[in-house]
């Protein structure tokens, strides 16, 4: 799990603080694959489902491989004071489409997915928002046996050749924006997959794979109220997985 941490702005005696997230974009960059012909193009970046694909697919009129980003859209959270946390939200949904490509053609070994949104604390000023996860791809060879995974060719997740294998982290950094009173952090606990977390995903030949970015907010710690309250940014946290947030203030 990795945290962003936000001193928000709250009223003192205030059981409840409104979190609210804009609207979310997301993007593949940063794409490495082998040499080949079906190097990986990007659709839709910037949007809300953006789309990435390569290989030379077999048949050739089959799909290419392909990754896609769906975001959720722009929502309102509460975080209660008395209790420490909100209740968990998902921030979008990744799809691994595992179609058959040619081993003479393209492969993806790596990208990078940029998810951009706002975030603001109790009616404050919007602050714009940028998660940055780093994805690696192991496209297998379907005829290996053992697989990729160590496990026998024709069963379980390798029942229609190896698994396609994808791990996923992030860059650590820290980053804190103060705003008045009570100190929140933005909780990225993780994928879930079928319902469990985890940095490593297996999805079987000619299927899609899916996960889900979870999170929550929960409180980190008390600060002195200043009087009059006044906006200050500072440099601070990161646990877990880790994630890149870019700060950058509206001009109003």
């Amino acid at each position: 799990m990795f945290s962003l941490a936000l001193l928000a702005s709250a009223h003192v005696n205030a059981a409840l603080v409104t979190v609210e997230f804009g609207a979310f974009t997301g993007s593949w960059v940063n794409a490495v694959a082998d040499s080949g012909s079906g190097q990986p193009v990007t659709i839709g970046n910037t949007s809300d489902n953006p789309m990435l694909r390569w290989g030379l697919p077999s048949p050739s009129s089959g799909p290419q491989s392909g990754y896609d980003f769906s975001s959720v859209n722009s929502f309102d959270t509460t975080f209660d004071t008395d209790t420490g946390t909100s209740d968990d939200f998902q921030l979008g949904t990744f799809t691994h489409l595992n179609n058959v490509i040619l081993s003479t053609g393209a492969s993806l070994q790596s990208v990078d997915l940029q998810l951009n949104t706002t975030v603001t604390i109790d009616g404050g000023t919007p602050i714009d928002v940028q998660f940055v996860f780093n994805f690696t791809h192991h496209e297998t060879s379907n005829s290996a046996d053992p697989c990729a995974n160590g496990e026998a060719n024709g069963v379980g997740v390798n029942v229609n050749g190896c698994a396609d294998i994808i791990t996923v982290s992030t860059s650590q950094f820290t980053d804190v924006t103060t705003v008045n009173g009570i100190k929140y952090t933005l909780n990225i606990q993780g994928f879930l997959v079928d319902g469990v977390f985890a940095d490593r995903f297996e999805t079987v030949e000619q299927s899609t794979n899916q996960a889900f970015i979870q999170a929550n907010i929960s409180a980190l710690t008390e600060v002195p109220v200043p009087e009059p309250a006044s906006v200050a940014i500072l440099g601070t946290m990161l646990a877990g997985l880790g994630m890149i947030r870019r700060r950058k203030r509206r001009n109003t």
